[in-house]
């Protein structure tokens, strides 16, 4: 009995020494908060992009950890552990900024020229029409809610994980929501950004190192992939593990990807141009190397733990528990600090739509001041409803919801690429184009009224775009460009060549 009361014991203060540890963190991001608050402007611009004056270093961290969330420290590594090569498909991420490299710049100047907070008001402006506006709205809350609320998921469940049921879901997620509330309030986008530095960085440190401790507690790289080859070696084969419309479906996330909202308006924030290209250049270096890491950290546990796992989301939370349970309290900060600079973006983002692009529908002569204050507001009460939300999906594994949330956006490319590369691109297409793909995804993704039956073999992703593209398409051509090429024109003199002056102002940081 001695032995289980010192394992008790021993628990117990690794529950303490997390919770210190997680208050430490908490006051010390409050404090960053705090002083980005004390030089924050009270208007919806500074509030949700910080004044479009953030710079290379700072947008680099901010994308870091807006990106690389719970799905990179909890979901990969037990992804890996579940599937191991199904999950390859992950990679296809890497070079995502090679993709959006064009796109991304010409977002940076139009929103700066032009002033634009959303996605829906780029949109919406082009395109001269309100329900395009409202659709990309619409879309772009649809995506944020899962992703964000998966977030929330995986911090509960990693907490539990970690303090063997001490600290429960309820109150990870729980401590979770209301410290993210705390300085999203107060604070808004420079808060975020500055807080994102901080937790982005320390979640890529705690990453690396984390992988090459779980090698080292396997016996070495041998002896883990031994025991791999033991017992899965269905984990070291494509075969049978995801089918080739699912590998294109998931390819086709890889284009989705960039147009997630609150990763949209990061294009926004940045002070210049260099800072766009700098931040996405770096992005397929930092992504091999944390989602390597996540790969040696979900191998790992087959030497680990050769009898299995009851809960795969728990890979992490159960390795440094048997193996470095203080250790493991830094892990669960850098979990924690994963889904925080993950969510707070998101809420962020989220708020940005009701006010900028929902809200107008209804109330046309919101002043600058409301509409700070609404959007403040609408940040809280949607943080409000994923905390009520997540406390339903413990037993919901992380990924699908991260999945299901970034599928959505792919309804955005069409819009998006004939907005800049399509001349009898019309507001109707666009229109119906975000309408029909978002009710073809809804029907396959839930299965609607057995509607699905009539869209066999591919997956909704890639029957949203297709069929968002071939709205777009046949409407366009149906339709009359309107005031759209009076837009193309002034977009196209907006984007041509640049003076010296703006070419210096736009590559180079202060």
């Amino acid at each position: 009995m001695s032995g289980l009361h010192m394992r008790a014991a021993t628990i117990m203060s690794v529950a303490q020494f997390t919770i210190l540890l997680l208050f430490v963190y908490l006051v010390g991001i409050k404090c960053i908060s705090y002083f980005a608050y004390r030089i924050s402007r009270s208007d919806s611009e500074d509030y949700f992009l910080a004044g479009r004056n953030i710079g290379m270093i700072a947008l680099t961290g901010t994308i870091m950890a807006s990106i690389f969330s719970t799905g990179t420290i909890v979901a990969a590594p037990s992804e890996f552990f579940r599937q191991g090569a199904g999950y390859f498909w992950f990679f296809f991420f890497a070079p995502m900024p090679v993709i959006y490299f064009f796109l991304a710049t010409k977002m940076w100047k139009l929103g700066k020229v032009k002033g634009y907070v959303t996605p829906g008001e780029m949109l919406g402006d082009f395109f001269q029409s309100h329900p395009v506006k409202f659709w990309a709205g619409a879309v772009g809350l649809l995506a944020l809610l899962p992703y964000a609320v998966a977030q929330l998921v995986a911090i509960g469940k990693t907490f539990e994980a970690l303090t063997d049921g001490h600290v429960t879901y309820f109150w990870g997620v729980t401590i979770a929501s209301a410290s993210i509330a705390a300085y999203l309030y107060f604070g808004g986008a420079r808060a975020v950004v500055w807080t994102d530095m901080a937790q982005g960085f320390l979640l890529a440190f705690l990453l690396i190192l984390a992988g090459l401790l779980s090698v080292k507690w396997a016996g070495g790289w041998e002896p883990m992939i031994d025991a791999l080859m033991t017992h899965a070696p269905e984990n070291t084969t494509f075969a049978g593990k995801v089918s080739w419309t699912g590998y294109y479906e998931f390819g086709l996330l890889t284009l989705s990807f960039p147009f997630l909202p609150y990763i949209w308006q990061r294009m926004y924030m940045a002070r210049s141009a260099s800072a766009v290209a700098f931040s996405l250049c770096s992005y397929p270096v930092i992504f091999i190397i944390l989602f390597f890491s996540a790969w040696v950290i979900g191998t790992s546990a087959f030497s680990l733990f050769p009898d299995g796992l009851q809960d795969a989301d728990a890979v992490v939370g159960a390795i440094f528990r048997e193996n470095a349970p203080y250790f493991g309290a830094m892990v669960l900060v850098a979990a924690f600090a994963a889904g925080m600079s993950t969510v707070d973006s998101q809420m962020l983002s989220a708020g940005s739509l009701v006010v900028r692009d929902l809200l107008p529908l209804v109330a046309t002569s919101v002043d600058q001041r409301s509409n700070y204050l609404i959007g403040r507001w609408a940040t809280m009460g949607l943080l409000v409803f994923l905390y009520l939300w997540s406390l339903t999906l413990q037993s919901r594994p992380v990924l699908d919801l991260i999945v299901f949330g970034m599928s959505l956006t792919v309804i955005f490319i069409p819009c998006v690429f004939g907005m800049f590369y399509w001349k009898r691109a019309t507001s109707p297409g666009a229109s119906w184009s975000m309408s029909l793909g978002l009710l073809v995804f809804l029907v396959k993704q839930f299965q609607l009224f057995g509607l699905d039956v009539y869209l066999p073999v591919m997956g909704p992703i890639t029957w949203a775009l297709m069929t968002a593209t071939a709205a777009f398409v046949v409407v366009s051509l149906l339709t009359s460009p309107g005031g759209v090429a009076a837009k193309q024109r002034e977009y196209d003199e907006l984007l041509g060549p640049a003076s010296k002056k703006d070419r210096l102002s736009g590559t180079i940081d202060p």
